[in-house]
């Protein structure tokens, strides 16, 4: 904390910190996130005293523990250099950094609740509605930047798919799953998917409202400049669905889930569809999409865990048990089983 904080005091003028505190009046709190793949620890800079931050600081645990942070820093930038005056919903890179040997990502901090289950159950319209528009706003400047122009499909599928296939031990019946999920994306392949800005693990803690009621989206170390359309918006519904019925077992979350999603009553479906309109996404891409949201992140949790460190690793007994375990698979899985119940076409839907 001391080292932090002598850091801004040592920099302050340099990186113009007047602009949110005095810089030798700034204390801190620490948060340290508990989650497993979590590899650094968060300091929230408070100015003159007051109880909002101001500045937040992001510090690896180890010194050589520095590529996410150095994700996030490379995608806050990109991301806010997308359109002119970028956006006030995300966080603004002021500096990073080495800070005693330790790499320090230094933000701004925005200022908002805490989108947490509590909220989601109390306003879920509110809260989806927007997530909705934030993510449509957010689509905007890429919309004319489609996914065959750079090689997406062996990028975002076939990559972490085989990835996932070669380090995770595989009964024979979810080997039949895999080849079944191979035949659901492949016709993916030639879609001419719009690209957008994807921020990768949209859900508390991530997500505040912010005081003019917009959303407001803070983590960006799995974000992904040229990702997928729904990705986010699926992953959001999700947890929303989570908290609506403030679900704490594996049988509750599927549960959740399947409510949210599939059949005739399922309530995110609105949600899908209006943002699919505004992307201008046909809706028989959106079933293959969704099962790729659970694929994607499943790879992704093994390689923030270190357990994908080349293509023929293979991860351990504990780590194979804990991600058969994990409400991700599980959703996959649900999936997989019941694709039929998927009604997005409004028409065949009525019908």
């Amino acid at each position: 904390m001391n080292t932090v904080l002598t850091f801004l005091k040592s920099h302050g003028e340099r990186l113009d910190l007047g602009r949110y505190g005095t810089p030798d009046r700034l204390s801190c709190v620490i948060l340290t996130p508990r989650f497993r793949a979590s590899a650094h620890v968060v300091f929230l800079m408070l100015a003159d005293g007051r109880p909002i931050p101001a500045l937040i600081a992001k510090v690896s645990r180890l010194p050589e523990a520095s590529a996410s942070l150095q994700r996030e820093a490379a995608s806050l930038r990109a991301v806010q250099a997308a359109r002119p005056g970028g956006f006030d919903s995300i966080p603004r890179v002021i500096a990073f950094e080495a800070c005693a040997g330790y790499p320090l990502l230094l933000e701004t901090a925005l200022v908002g609740q805490p989108m947490d289950r509590v909220m989601v159950r109390r306003n879920l319209t509110r809260c989806c509605e927007a997530a909705l528009a934030w993510l449509s706003e957010l689509a905007q400047p890429n919309l004319n930047v489609t996914g065959t122009r750079n090689g997406w499909f062996e990028r975002l599928v076939e990559r972490p798919l085989r990835h996932f296939v070669r380090a995770f031990p595989l009964s024979s019946e979810e080997r039949e799953v895999i080849n079944r999920t191979w035949d659901l994306l492949t016709p993916l392949r030639g879609s001419d998917l719009p690209q957008v800005f994807e921020h990768g693990d949209m859900c508390h803690p991530n997500l505040l409202l912010l005081q003019e009621g917009k959303l407001g989206v803070i983590d960006w170390e799995l974000a992904e400049p040229h990702g997928l359309p729904t990705y986010d918006l699926f992953f959001f519904l999700t947890y929303a669905a989570f908290a609506q019925q403030d679900v704490t077992t594996l049988p509750q979350y599927i549960s959740a889930f399947h409510t949210a999603f599939f059949g005739r009553s399922a309530w995110a479906r609105p949600y899908v569809r209006a943002y699919a309109r505004r992307l201008r996404l046909a809706s028989h891409l959106l079933t293959p999409l969704l099962v790729l949201c659970w694929v994607r992140y499943l790879a992704s949790l093994l390689t923030r865990l270190g357990e994908i460190g080349h293509e023929e690793s293979a991860v351990g007994v504990n780590t194979a048990a804990w991600l058969c375990a994990n409400r991700y698979y599980a959703l996959w899985r649900h999936t997989m089983t019941h694709l039929d119940e998927l009604e997005w076409d409004e028409a065949a839907r009525r019908a």
